[in-house]
């Protein structure tokens, strides 16, 4: 893989996290490791108005692409989260980031309306909107994200997959086998080893069950890869460790 396809989720660095540092401070570690592309998490950010412009400034400089994590849905009660998806999308753009994730969420159908506010939305911001599969059976299910990616190509939405290698455990779901349905919506990847099925945990890259670099394969070498779990308790030596094993 390229180096320049690596993605670093600031999870990397949850003790910082926890201990406050902020994220704008977190991109210079990143970019210490040689990374040029980070995923921002929104439940870490504090205090909006400052955070937003000092990561905006520190990405600038140091030349970082910048994705936006939202722990949000595109559908509440069945109806499109306007209101509040172009808020993030707002965020997004005040931070000069180029894509977004979100869940699906509660949805039954998906409206001409819904697409049509989707696409403006992402054209009047440059976004690239994403969905994830989450830990959860409502939005962790490959039956119910292909459906509904299915449905928004075929209406013409413009949307794609953030495909995390390592949550499909949590709902016993094969990722190989996922990875093959899912393929032609996946933009954007979440990387992270798992140590088995019947309690799935996080852990570093080749500790776990999941054929990870058989999946890589799977996908266009083209798609950003982002590193999403957790390194401790030296997060910066261990992060290089890992970004070792997928080069």
């Amino acid at each position: 893989m390229e180096k320049n396809n690596i993605v670093i989720n600031t999870l990397v660095f949850l003790d910082d996290l926890k201990n406050g540092v902020k994220q704008s401070d977190l991109l210079k570690s990143i970019h210490s490791a040689g990374i040029k592309n980070a995923e921002l998490r929104r439940e870490f950010i504090k205090n909006f108005d400052a955070e937003l412009n000092e990561i905006k400034a520190v990405s600038k400089e140091l030349k970082i692409t910048l994705f936006y994590s939202v722990p949000d849905y595109l559908y509440i009660n069945g109806a499109l989260n306007v209101n509040k998806i172009e808020h993030y999308f707002m965020e997004a753009n005040k931070m000069a980031c180029e894509n977004i994730k979100l869940n699906i969420g509660d949805y039954n159908s998906i409206s001409p309306e819904d697409v049509s506010i989707i696409n403006s939305l992402c054209s009047k911001y440059s976004i690239v909107l994403t969905v994830e599969n989450d830990q959860t059976k409502e939005n962790g299910r490959v039956e119910k994200i292909n459906e509904f990616l299915q449905l928004a190509k075929k209406l013409g939405m413009k949307l794609g997959c953030t495909f995390d290698i390592g949550n499909w455990l949590w709902q016993k779901q094969d990722p190989i086998e996922n990875a093959n349905i899912l393929k032609p919506y996946v933009t954007y990847i979440h990387l992270k080893d798992v140590v088995s099925w019947d309690k799935p945990q996080a852990v570093y890259l080749d500790e776990g069950v999941i054929p990870w670099r058989r999946i890589l394969g799977i996908f266009n070498k083209d798609i950003p890869v982002a590193i999403e779990y957790p390194c401790s308790p030296d997060s910066l030596v261990r992060l290089k460790s890992e970004i070792d094993k997928i080069l």
